[in-house]
């Protein structure tokens, strides 16, 4: 019998492949495009990818105020 190696990925992992997959162009339209409570449209600074609901979410700060903000990617 062969075993085969299953390598699991976590959520993160996963949404953080399909945040690199989107061209470079196109991630750096979506971090300029955040809404901040705030400041209105702004930059997303420091953040991290994560996932909620099978679609990737970016979690950071205002590049302006630096209030939490969120980005959802569909």
């Amino acid at each position: 019998m062969k075993w085969i190696e299953v390598r699991m990925m976590s959520k993160d992992e996963l949404a953080n492949r399909r945040w690199m997959a989107i061209p470079g162009h196109i991630r750096k339209k979506l971090e300029g495009n955040v809404f901040c409570r705030n400041c209105g449209v702004t930059t997303i600074i420091d953040y991290i990818v994560g996932s909620e609901n099978h679609k990737t979410v970016l979690e950071g700060r205002c590049e302006k105020c630096g209030a939490a903000v969120a980005r959802l990617i569909d």
